[in-house]
C-alpha cells in the first residue's frame, strides 16, 4: 500500500485509460473515432487535439491490458525512484512530464510518418509507455526484462526494441504502432537526460 501511495502518476494513468476506455466502449464509441490520432486529419484539419486524446484511446481489452501492466510494472519502480531522490511532488512531476514528453514524441513520429495517407488511424499509450520504460532502463539497465517468456538484460531489450520498431516502420509489419514506440523511446530517453541530473552517469556507471 506505502509503494502505491509513493506512485500516485502512475496509479492516476493507470485509471485514467482503463476508464476512458470503459466510457467509450459502452457509452459513447462515436469518440473513439473522433479522438484517435489521424496523422492527415491533424495536418490537413488542424485537430492537433487527436495527439494528446489518441493515447487514452485503445482498441479492445486486451490492448488496454498490455500497456497498463508495462505502466504498472516499470512506471511504478520509475516514480517510486523519483520521488525518493527528489521528494513526493518534484518526483511525481519529472514523472508526468517525462510520461507526456514521451507521448507527444510517440505521437509526432505517427504524423511525421504518415501525414499523407487519409486511412492511417493510431490509438494507444504505447508511446508514451515506451518513454518510461526506456527511462527506466537508464537507471537500471542491467535489471531482467522478459522479452516474449525470454529473460534479457534490460540494455539488450532496448537494443532489440528499438531495432524491430525501426524494422517494423520499413517493413509496415503487423497492425502495430511502431512509429509511436520508437518515438516514444527516443522523447523518453531524451526527456530523462535533460530533466534528471546526473542520469547519463548512473547510466554509464552501470558498466564501468
Amino acid at each position: 500500500m506505502k509503494e502505491l501511495l509513493e506512485t500516485p502518476v502512475t496509479i492516476t494513468l493507470l485509471f485514467a485509460n482503463a476508464a476512458i476506455y470503459l466510457w467509450i466502449k459502452y457509452s459513447n464509441p462515436v469518440y473513439f473515432e473522433r479522438f484517435a490520432e489521424w496523422p492527415y486529419q491533424i495536418i490537413h484539419k488542424q485537430r492537433y487535439y487527436q495527439i494528446i486524446t489518441s493515447a487514452f484511446l485503445h482498441v479492445d481489452i486486451m490492448h488496454l491490458f498490455f500497456n497498463c501492466f508495462a505502466l504498472f510494472s516499470f512506471g511504478q519502480v520509475l516514480e517510486s525512484l523519483f520521488v525518493k531522490s527528489f521528494g513526493f511532488t518534484s518526483g511525481s512531476i519529472y514523472f508526468i512530464l517525462i510520461y507526456f514528453i514521451s507521448l507527444l514524441s510517440g505521437s509526432l513520429f505517427t504524423v511525421l510518418f504518415h501525414y499523407k495517407n487519409p486511412s492511417y488511424v493510431a490509438v494507444g499509450a504505447s508511446g508514451a509507455v515506451s518513454g518510461i520504460v526506456f527511462s527506466y532502463i537508464i537507471f537500471f539497465p542491467t535489471s531482467t526484462i522478459g522479452f516474449f517468456f525470454m529473460p534479457m538484460p534490460a540494455y539488450i531489450f532496448a537494443l532489440i526494441y528499438m531495432a524491430a520498431s525501426i524494422y517494423g516502420m520499413k517493413t509496415r509489419l503487423g497492425n502495430i504502432g511502431h512509429e509511436a514506440h520508437l518515438g516514444g523511446a527516443i522523447g523518453g530517453v531524451i526527456a530523462t537526460l535533460i530533466l534528471i541530473q546526473g542520469a547519463f552517469q548512473i547510466l554509464v556507471g552501470h558498466f564501468t
